[in-house]
């Protein structure tokens, strides 16, 4: 691992942390630590978890393919296939959970789709976790007319958000602090400080791991990582007879589920760069006009359509999360600043780091699939477990080290 982004052994004096943010992102991140022995202090700034970007009715968990073998392909389909794990340990606890594991088929609805089709046919893939279908095979196992060839994933389905943060919650070791805005973090003797709005200190803790979505840069010590808002909208239809054969999760440009508490979700838009949430009319059209394109017959069965949720998720320039240590960056512009010369070779040491203070962010439109590996890598980092090879890829440095082989400044 390069030194910029090692990490030391930790000598924590307790298991305790703090994890601010509960979406699914840190009810995850709050289970994998409890699994590994430790009490969480959970801030929530809403009266209740899972209200934003985690909010939706229903969600998709299904993995990300590229036409040929990859770092993203990798990372996708470990992610995919833990989470399937998860889902099952959950439902042997007897915890409720809104998990339906129907299957998910891609169409093959663009010419990028049909190309990366015919390549991953090219590839052996074990039939429970992927198959090719023609259209005629695609429209059987969807239920529902449809025009075109697909990738369909057996074991991939839909969920309710909020059912799968409270499933992991229900088998954490925490305290939840709800109707809580953080105001501050500082540092003192080794222990990080969380205070509210009002100055108020509300707890302490040698570790804090950050899991505010949107917010992710808000923190001094956060505010280098490159990120991009998009605004995201659902939106809803009442079943019909008709409409409530669809068997499975179709995906094309957006989603669309089966039957969930008597509403079909579809969506979602991907509006770059906006920072202020609201639920359009105008937004639930552009679905419509998805479905319209992509499932004609299956969409003229639809009677009522409204608006579902809006939310405003977190993207990074390479697609990959943020997960790791908060680094130094003024140790950073000082130990690696001679990359712009090409000096790899050289002695460098290891990366610094604000001491106890992680984040998990960045997830984008598939946090569902990827947040539980995400946790449990990080988990492992805090608990002195080895670092993953894939923490360096997902590191929250990378884009600082990237700038300083540019021989740009990042302080």
């Amino acid at each position: 691992m390069s030194p910029w982004f090692k990490y030391p052994t930790f000598d924590w004096k307790t298991r305790k942390a703090v994890v601010i943010g509960a979406g699914i992102a840190g009810c995850q991140m709050t289970y994998q630590l409890s699994n590994q022995g430790w009490h969480v202090t959970l801030i929530e700034q809403e009266s209740e978890i899972s209200q934003h970007a985690s909010g939706n009715l229903a969600g998709v968990i299904s993995p990300k393919m590229t036409s040929q073998p990859s770092i993203s392909e990798g990372f996708y389909r470990d992610a995919f296939e833990y989470t399937l794990k998860q889902l099952d340990n959950l439902i042997s606890s007897e915890t409720p959970l809104d998990w339906y594991p129907c299957g998910m088929l891609q169409l093959n609805h663009n010419d990028s789709e049909r190309q990366r089709w015919a390549e991953l046919k090219a590839r052996d893939f074990p039939q429970n976790f992927l198959q090719f279908l023609e259209q005629a095979d695609t429209e059987h196992v969807a239920g529902i007319p449809c025009d075109y060839s697909s990738s369909y994933f057996p074991s991939a389905g839909f969920i309710n958000p909020k059912s799968f943060c409270d499933a992991l919650l229900a088998n954490s070791n925490y305290e939840l602090l709800n109707n809580t805005e953080v105001g501050e973090v500082y540092f003192t003797d080794s222990t990080w400080h969380v205070k509210d709005l009002q100055g108020q200190l509300l707890t302490s803790s040698e570790v804090i791991v950050v899991c505010t979505g949107k917010e992710l840069a808000a923190l001094p010590q956060s505010q280098h990582l490159q990120h991009t808002p998009v605004l995201g909208q659902t939106s809803l239809a009442t079943v019909t007879e008709e409409s409530e054969k669809l068997n499975c999760v179709i995906c094309h440009e957006g989603y669309l589920t089966p039957r969930y508490d008597n509403k079909h979700v579809f969506g979602a838009t991907f509006d770059r760069n906006f920072e202020s949430i609201s639920l359009t009319d105008e937004a639930t059209t552009r679905n419509e006009n998805q479905l319209k394109q992509y499932l004609s017959k299956w969409q003229q069965s639809l009677k009522h359509i409204e608006n579902g949720h809006a939310a405003i998720r977190t993207t990074t320039p390479d697609r990959f999360p943020y997960v790791g240590g908060l680094p130094n960056c003024e140790f950073y512009q000082k130990s690696y600043e001679s990359l712009k010369h090409g000096r790899v070779k050289e002695f460098f040491p290891d990366a610094s780091y604000h001491q106890g203070l992680f984040m998990l962010g960045g997830l984008g439109a598939r946090g569902l699939t990827t947040s539980g590996y995400c946790a449990q890598l990080l988990s492992d980092l805090i608990s002195n477990e080895k670092p993953d090879a894939m923490l360096s890829t997902m590191h929250p440095a990378r884009y600082l080290i990237r700038q300083l082989r540019r021989g740009r400044s990042i302080t």
